[in-house]
């Protein structure tokens, strides 16, 4: 009688363990349980850096549990050990294993279509384009991330970009660059996958207060996309930024009509039935359905783990910001549009030259080193007199204003 009390004992203490390892996998690991609990970056950190060593111990209590079991059937009734050891795999799955698979990155190998080829890929990205705009009409309204590369300038449209969140960009100036993209901010960001002599190779982890966080496979490191730096060594740097403007696609064939335009198609069932349903249910159910969210409510953000303070621009502004060094301004696009002519402000010590181009509905940035007023440019950085400007590669378009103060508080508004 006492041999089965303790084997019970055993049973439940070890299966209670079991559980509260793979929940806190789960909770930490897994982005969509913040939408219930959240946990301090600290703590989630320290779940992420010693997540195999949580995972380890969690499976052997969970074997403890089955082995007592399988001694002391009358521990526990057949069909509940069965539940709470499909309870046990969901949770470890979707904080272990659901994240790599899910958002399988892109980093070394990526598909780029012709500008001609490109509109019968882009119907799909036109639905997700809605989000922002509910009169979007045809393909050609669909905004695309621009970035110009040695090889001609790549496009990136917002819905090819969100499942791998790290695409492959060629080179830029002889070096490797990628592009990052975070549907819940809004954010795509070109880097240079190296931080000092470290060469990154990233993949997905989760997200924290709204923005992606990613992972170098060869370090373990966490890094915060918007901050690009590594999360127990920023004092090694940050990944180098490329710049980026954001237009519509129209726009993006009258200016490179030799441009390459990213597509991320599903497979089809006939070429992987799993990868088929699975990426479909991740796209078109999961991911439309919560990125949605930050688009469909003003006052709320997706995840509840940002508390709004800074009201100077409403929520769910989207911005334009950039800076120079740790001076940071974001500008809207309606202030940008009122402007008569180019801004010419002072960032960060440096003579910055901000433009919104109607034509092709292009916010531009440039840094102008000769500090004479700039009274007309065009998107490329040209001027009347003949002058070329070089881009801000810490050009940030259309992201959404609660998250860029959240991480950047010190975001000065519409300067002049």
């Amino acid at each position: 009688m006492a041999r089965s009390l303790s084997r019970r004992l055993i049973f439940w203490l070890a299966m209670l363990l079991a559980q509260a390892g793979a929940f806190i996998i789960f909770k930490d690991l897994a982005d969509i349980s913040q939408w219930l609990v959240q946990s301090s970056r600290e703590f989630t950190m320290g779940v992420w850096y010693n997540r195999h060593l949580v995972a380890t111990v969690s499976v052997a209590f969970l074997a403890v549990a089955v082995w007592v079991w399988w001694l002391e059937r009358r521990a526990c009734p057949k069909s509940l050990l069965t539940i709470l050891i499909v309870f046990f795999a969901v949770n470890f799955y979707s904080g272990m294993i659901n994240p790599k698979w899910m958002f399988r990155a892109q980093q070394h190998t990526a598909t780029f279509v012709s500008v001609a080829e490109a509109p019968k890929y882009m119907r799909t990205s036109l639905q997700w384009a809605r989000f922002g705009n509910d009169d979007y009409s045809s393909v050609d309204e669909v905004n695309v991330l621009v970035l110009e590369t040695d090889d001609g300038a790549y496009a990136y449209s917002d819905y090819y970009l969100l499942q791998p969140h790290v695409v492959k960009a060629n080179t830029v100036g002889g070096e490797e660059v990628i592009m990052t993209y975070c549907g819940l901010t809004n954010l795509g960001i070109a880097y240079s996958p190296m931080i000092g002599d470290h060469k990154l190779d990233l993949t997905v982890m989760t997200q924290l207060k709204n923005n992606l966080v990613l992972t170098d496979k060869n370090s373990g490191e966490a890094i915060q996309q918007i901050w690009g730096t590594m999360e127990r060594s920023r004092e090694k740097g940050k990944m180098k930024e490329w710049p980026t403007v954001r237009m519509p696609f129209r726009s993006f064939k009258k200016l490179y009509p030799h441009g390459k335009v990213f597509v991320n198609e599903i497979p089809s069932f006939i070429e992987s039935p799993v990868l088929a349903l699975w990426d479909r249910l991740v796209r078109h159910v999961m991911m439309y359905n919560g990125v949605s969210l930050q688009w469909n409510k003003p006052d709320e953000p997706a995840f509840p783990t940002i508390d709004y303070k800074d009201k100077r621009l409403p929520m769910k502004q989207l911005v334009y910001a950039l800076n120079v060094g740790d001076d940071y301004v974001a500008y809207t696009k309606d202030f940008l549009v009122q402007q008569d002519g180019p801004l010419n402000v002072q960032i960060g010590g440096s003579s910055v030259v901000i433009d919104y181009d109607k034509e092709f509905d292009v916010v531009a940035a440039f840094f102008n080193p000769s500090g004479v007023s700039v009274r007309d440019v065009d998107v490329f950085g040209r001027t009347v007199n003949g002058d070329r400007l070089n881009r801000v590669n810490t050009l940030k378009s259309n992201l959404f204003w609660f998250i860029l103060v959240e991480f950047y508080p010190q975001t000065d508004v519409n300067r002049v």
